[in-house]
């Protein structure tokens, strides 16, 4: 009986680990209020990195301020795309480009603020990360922030672009 249960589930373990799960892609728009689809930036044939922030957030500030030195590696050698989405409400979007600018942050910045995402993803707190391969399934997701992390995630990048 026991090693029926742990061959259950190792199968359902693989099975799991084998099973990705397409990101969706709601139409969102830009800092300036522009719509844009989320389809044009996923599934292109590159690994993507999706950071779902707030500006009332802290820990997705230090997530944010911590991965922004791999920014370029990540898009020079590997030709990964980096897209920080924000969950910031509609009376907020004013405040996302000047902390943008002041923390001096490169990344694609996209709003959400009709909680699409949050709708079809089912996650509760943010920071949120997905990390995509080139069709644009997800391959990890990791909720909130915990240092060091970027290093894990070049990780899967490079293993990604093998």
């Amino acid at each position: 009986m026991l090693k029926q249960n742990f061959l259950l589930l190792t199968l359902l373990f693989t099975v799991s680990l084998g099973a990705q799960k397409a990101f969706p892609t709601p139409d969102l728009a830009t800092v300036d209020r522009q719509p844009v689809a989320l389809a044009d930036y996923v599934g292109n044939g590159k690994p993507t990195v999706i950071a779902i922030w707030a500006t009332w957030c802290q820990p997705c500030h230090m997530e944010l301020d911590h991965m922004k030195s791999y920014l370029s590696k990540w898009e020079s050698e590997y030709g990964a795309q980096v897209l920080a989405i924000s969950v910031d409400k509609r009376q907020m979007v004013s405040r996302i480009k000047p902390l943008v600018s002041r923390k001096g942050w490169k990344y694609n910045i996209l709003v959400d603020t009709d909680g699409k995402l949050q709708a079809k993803l089912g996650f509760r707190s943010i920071p949120q990360m997905y990390v995509l391969d080139g069709k644009g399934e997800i391959v990890e997701s990791f909720t909130g922030y915990q240092s060091g992390r970027e290093a894990q995630v070049e990780r899967i990048i490079k293993r990604l672009v093998k």
